[in-house]
């Protein structure tokens, strides 16, 4: 075997050991899902605080998502490994902070969970894609996907395994020990991981990868400067908020239809994991996909699957089809959790390496944008699980049509950003 053979071998052994930890960390990471699962006892510990307690799930998530910007702020400064000591310090005062302050009042758990917690979340997350992604320029959609399927089913192995802790330990208890394993899990994530060397295109013999330390003018536009960008952010947006209104009120479309009773006891939190597996599953099968066959296929793939679903939870709610329901419930994940994955792989392909970490935090906020549209229509017609269930989902539906026709205007400029991409860098 030669030198060179033996050095790629080397490499690509390396990088999947730090995908495997970075998966493991964000599986830690992605506990910030399991909100719903936490509001339980401390809804019951303290009763006044019920009709507010969703609303720090979506001060979390905001959190999340402009963090994700101050994160990028602190790799191009520091580094990533101080990005994730920073997030873990955050994620370790915000749950020991929530469960010690918690009786004070709700703006206890806006602070504590919500801005801290959330903040932490989306600094150490934008850290781990980027400083992993590095090590795979060949396979920038697996190691996206990979690692986020790890935070996508997060909320179904250690949200469960909380759930029964809550059974057995105050609530508080559970959420020190959340917080000193959060702790633990990314400050040996920060030490352990290292960058990639950066001549790793050339010495795994990637040639597009190679001509990525070339300037490129295309890729050096600012990416708020670019009409590719808002377009892709159509597509963004409204996947994610059809994913969000499903995800968010999953058992309680179940409930509705009379699912636990007519099934089994206990289907709505079933639901739920189902929910949360498909949408971990869909992260590495996106990610495969980018790789073999581009971004834009999986994009229209996504639209198509997501106004089916939207559709089919509409009839289903309708004229109470419960199995409908059930299939475009589970289905519907399957196209929400490739947008994170293709918005990681399109910020890479298009953007190149150098600004990745500030371009992954700009498109972290689609999520607070997808959010935001699911509360004005919540404001209006209610949640998508009660009387206008069926109105809310059609026209999450129209929505997913606008991002198709989106998606093609997409594509159009994409293959022409490309080209001009390769006739610089050639």
């Amino acid at each position: 075997m030669s030198s060179a053979e033996l050095t790629s071998k080397m490499i690509k052994r390396k990088r999947m050991l730090n995908l495997v930890f970075a998966t493991a960390t964000l599986l830690v990471l992605g506990l910030i899902y399991a909100w719903s699962i936490f509001a339980v006892p401390i809804g019951k510990t303290f009763g006044s605080y019920g009709p507010y307690l969703s609303q720090v799930f979506q001060v979390s998530m905001f959190s999340f998502c402009f963090a994700a910007l101050l994160g990028a702020q602190i790799i191009k400064k520091f580094s990533a490994k101080a990005s994730i000591v920073v997030a873990a310090v955050l994620l370790a005062i915000g749950f020991s902070l929530t469960a010690l302050f918690a009786g004070l009042s709700i703006w206890a758990l806006f602070i504590f969970y919500g801005i801290l917690v959330g903040s932490g979340c989306g600094i150490g997350f934008n850290a781990i894609i980027t400083l992993v992604n590095t090590w795979f320029p060949d396979r920038v959609g697996f190691s996206s996907g990979v690692m986020m399927m790890g935070f996508g089913i997060s909320s179904l192995v250690f949200g469960s395994l909380a759930n029964v802790l809550f059974g057995i330990l105050d609530w508080g208890i559970v959420f020190m020990l959340i917080a000193m394993l959060t702790f633990t899990v990314m400050f040996i994530l920060a030490f352990v991981v290292k960058p990639a060397p950066e001549d790793i295109g050339s010495r795994l013999g990637v040639e597009r990868a190679s001509a990525q330390t070339k300037t490129s003018f295309t890729q050096q536009k600012f990416i708020l400067k670019t009409r590719v960008f808002w377009v892709f952010s159509i597509w963004s947006v409204f996947v994610v908020a059809s994913g969000l209104a499903l995800i968010g009120t999953a058992a309680q479309g179940a409930a509705v239809l009379e699912l636990d009773e007519k099934i089994f006891v206990g289907f709505g939190a079933l639901m739920v994991g189902l929910v949360a597996s498909m949408n971990g599953l869909s992260r590495i099968v996106s990610g495969v996909s980018f790789d073999k066959v581009g971004l834009l296929p999986v994009m229209l793939a996504a639209c198509v699957l997501c106004f089916l679903c939207m559709v089919g939870l509409s009839l289903s709610l309708a004229f109470k089809i419960g199995p409908l329901y059930i299939v475009a419930g589970i289905l519907v994940a399957l196209a929400y959790g490739s947008v994170p994955v293709m918005g990681a792989s399109f910020s890479r392909q298009r953007f190149g390496s150098q600004n990745f970490a500030m371009n992954l935090g700009i498109f972290s906020c689609c999520i607070a944008v997808a959010a935001t549209i699911n509360i004005i229509i919540t404001a209006f017609l209610g949640s998508p699980a009660g009387d206008n269930g069926s109105l809310i989902y059609g026209i999450l539906a129209f929505f997913t049509a606008v991002a198709f026709v989106g998606t093609l205007v997409f594509g159009k400029l994409y293959k022409a950003d490309l080209a001009s991409i390769d006739e610089e860098l050639s």
